[in-house]
């Protein structure tokens, strides 16, 4: 850690972020934000500032269509900001969806660009602006209010989701990146994910105005001190905590996440898909967080853009679409698109082959119960074995981008500090789409512990390549031996014929937080019907 508290790992990341992630260059003047000969003339646009319901002015911009080419009442749509991002982030796609005859409004959320007053993280306050930025639409537009959308990327994805929970004159949502529950994003499995709370932290410190609360709560979470309330506070915020409302007048939702991402995975999204009971779609895809989206935001071709414009054109316009006719769960996988009508199960439970203990039990403190199995593993914790994630963000990066995903050879990983498992050799070329799940059995330990497992491809030579991975933290020490069962990411994968899985387990990952500083025994049970098992969401 630095002086600041933040990993050099996170300055790089932020770095990246303002450079990559940045809204696009917004006109210079308001001549320019105005000049038809470059946009066309079917529609107006205008520089906002709305007040809201508390007198907090808002920083917006209206794209509003003119009546002699879209004569009447017109449907709409509101664009909410990105973390620390401003008004102008959706400028072009406002223009292309204005050009069709919405009335779009695009505005900054309090605390960030120059709209007044804190970020509160998707609060009462924001959910009271989106009320007046409705209001205010009614008041000086030509909205059909029975046709309102609203979309956003990731900070905005997640207040649009929530909007539309506590707004009733919202009639569908496009969130693409957002989160669905807050809390398993921020700690997952009582895991807190470093990188990103640093980024977060520091972003909206130096680019928004947060309120005091953002940073209380996070304390909370990353020293384990009231985490309850920590937790409380981000269910509070979760779409998932009110998805009935949602489902009362059954509004069409489209969800868009990336298996990469390490914000919000697809993960902690899934149970508040499968929750909505309306028109829906899971569109997903390989990438970092908002990669899909960023291209469409420079005008660049982007699948996920075309996507939200055939779903607002569906459910606003009443244009004909082939939503209904394709499976609601779109994935991307190696060999193109793919559409399911839901998750792919669980195939069976395929034991997996056990590796003899590569350490002496009684060496390491053990819990005695493990000294009776034969082929019980154990290793010294708190300590790098070698198997990771990759570099946070870049490594993601180079696989989204360039095809490029984090190799290892699976014999450098030390075994002093993990635990490795592998499958038989895989007869046939073999489909996995979903989210593998890992059950091992954790003998007795003094100390609380970590455990993050990795799911590798590996071939004849034994070179892992990383399909994903999952966490899990035990904050408390445990007296008798238990079950844990390791949901990983979500992934679109297809294994070759002629390799094997290899599961390899250690304590210590650069995304996450290292809250054990000291080093500690892990042992992993293999005796009777206690057997690491791993389970497979596989198709044909």
């Amino acid at each position: 850690m630095t002086a600041n508290g933040l990993h050099w790992y996170s300055i790089v990341f932020f770095l990246f972020m303002l450079l990559s992630c940045g809204s696009p260059t917004p006109p210079s003047t308001d001549s320019e934000l105005n000049d038809q000969r470059l946009w066309g003339d079917k529609f107006e646009t205008q520089r906002l500032r709305i007040p809201s319901f508390d007198g907090t002015e808002l920083a917006a911009l209206l794209f509003q269509p003119k009546d002699q080419y879209f004569p009447g009442e017109r449907p709409g749509l509101i664009f909410v900001n990105s973390w620390t991002l401003t008004e102008d982030e959706y400028h072009l796609q406002a223009r292309k969806f204005a050009q069709k005859g919405y009335v779009v409004l695009s505005y900054a959320t309090r605390g960030f660009s120059t709209s007044e007053g804190l970020v509160s993280v998707a609060g009462p306050n924001d959910l009271g602006d989106v009320s007046s930025m409705i209001d205010w639409l009614e008041l000086n537009t030509q909205l059909d209010t029975t046709r309102l959308g609203m979309a956003g990327v990731s900070y905005g994805a997640g207040i649009s989701l929530m909007a539309l929970a506590h707004e009733p004159r919202i009639k569908t949502v496009v969130a693409m990146s957002g989160w669905g529950d807050l809390e398993q994003a921020l700690y997952g499995r009582e895991t807190i994910r470093e990188v990103w709370l640093n980024l977060l932290l520091l972003s909206g410190k130096l680019l928004g105005r947060l309120d005091p609360e953002v940073g209380i709560q996070a304390r909370r979470l990353r020293d384990n001190v009231d985490a309850d309330v920590a937790r409380a506070w981000a269910a509070a915020r979760s779409p998932l905590g009110y998805v009935d409302k949602i489902n009362a007048r059954k509004a069409p939702v489209l969800l868009a996440n990336s298996y990469q991402d390490g914000l919000f995975p697809p993960a902690q999204m899934r149970a508040f898909y499968e929750k909505l009971e309306g028109p829906k779609q899971f569109y997903l895809d390989k990438g970092i967080h908002a990669s899909s989206a960023i291209p469409g935001l420079f005008g660049l071709p982007s699948e996920v853009w075309n996507e939200t414009h055939r779903w607002f054109d569906t459910y606003l316009q009443n244009l004909p679409s082939t939503l209904a006719s394709q499976g609601p769960i779109s994935m991307q996988a190696p060999g193109g698109r793919e559409f399911y009508s839901q998750f792919p199960t669980l195939v069976g439970k395929q034991a997996i082959t056990n590796l003899k203990p590569v350490n002496e039990l009684a060496d390491l403190g053990v819990d005695e119960e493990i000294l009776e199995a034969l082929q019980g593993v154990s290793f010294t914790g708190s300590v790098d074995s070698g198997a990771t994630s990759g570099l946070p963000l870049l490594s993601d990066t180079a696989d989204a981008t360039i095809n490029l995903p984090v190799i290892k050879q699976l014999t450098n990983i030390d075994r002093r500090h993990a635990a490795l498992y592998m499958t038989e050799k895989f007869k046939t070329r073999t489909r996995l789409r979903g989210a593998p799940q890992i059950r091992i059995w954790s003998a007795a330990s003094k100390t609380p512990q970590q455990m993050i497992a990795y799911l590798y491809d590996a071939d004849p030579w034994a070179r892992g390549t990383l399909i994903t991975h999952g966490v899990v933290s035990k904050r408390v020490a445990s007296a008798r031996s238990n079950e844990v069962l390791m949901d990983l990411n979500i992934a679109a994968y297809d294994i070759p014929a002629g390799h094997r899985l290899v599961v390899a387990v250690d304590t210590r990952d650069p995304l996450y937080g290292n809250y054990m500083k000291e080093r500690y025994p892990v042992g992993f049970i293999q005796l009777g019907t206690r057997l690491t098992e791993l389970a497979l969401p596989l198709v044909p």
